[in-house]
């Protein structure tokens, strides 16, 4: 694409005047070029770009850092129950001043479960990030299932407004480990049933 540039009137009576021709029309080359130079600049930087930073917001929520200062979310689907590991809250235990919550872990993968390790928050009625967990499953075989809990602490639950599964990192099931997972395929494959017990998702 060629760009046509005008250089006023007067600025070309000075140029005649306080140089040659030949320096004038040096000077007409030159600057056409310099904004060539500064649009192609300004089209790099507008294109995406692969240092992108990936974090997780004291909320749990996963966000991508662009190297303009800008921010998005990044929501995880929730996918499909029959083909997905299925997380339920299935019990829980109000003691005032601690929460206990019991979950199952049902195989829907096709594959073997070796390890996998979601993580989860909790909020209270204050929109505060109260806590944060990780509960453990292991070794489960295609359609079955495993129960396990986590306990909170300092809060009831009937004090928790919201229960957010945010990571299943360090997992190993079927052919993925921690050496080749890509960076949420383990959550993706984790789908959080909703509960009539307590507030959770993914």
């Amino acid at each position: 694409m060629r760009y046509a540039v005008t250089i006023p009137s007067r600025v070309l009576e000075l140029l005649y005047k306080t140089g040659t021709r030949r320096e004038v029309h040096s000077m007409k080359r030159v600057i056409p070029c310099t904004l060539m130079l500064l649009l192609s600049l300004i089209a790099q930087a507008q294109e995406p770009s692969a240092t992108d930073l990936k974090a997780i917001t004291l909320e749990g929520r996963r966000v991508v850092l662009k190297p303009d200062s800008t921010w998005e979310f990044v929501e995880s689907a929730q996918g499909d129950p029959a083909i997905s590991a299925v997380l339920s809250v299935t019990r829980i235990w109000d003691m005032q001043k601690a929460c206990k919550l019991q979950f199952r872990l049902q195989n829907n993968l096709g594959y073997r479960i070796s390890n996998l390790v979601p993580r989860m928050s909790v909020q209270n009625k204050e929109g505060v990030i109260y806590d944060t967990k990780s509960i453990s499953f292991a070794s489960i075989k295609p359609t079955n299932y495993k129960f396990t809990d986590v306990q909170f602490p300092g809060i009831g639950c009937h004090e928790i407004t919201h229960v957010k599964v945010f990571d299943a990192a360090r997992c190993n099931m079927g052919e993925i480990d921690q050496w080749n997972e890509e960076d949420g395929q383990c959550l993706s494959l984790l789908y959080v049933e909703p509960s009539e017990l307590i507030n959770i998702s993914k």
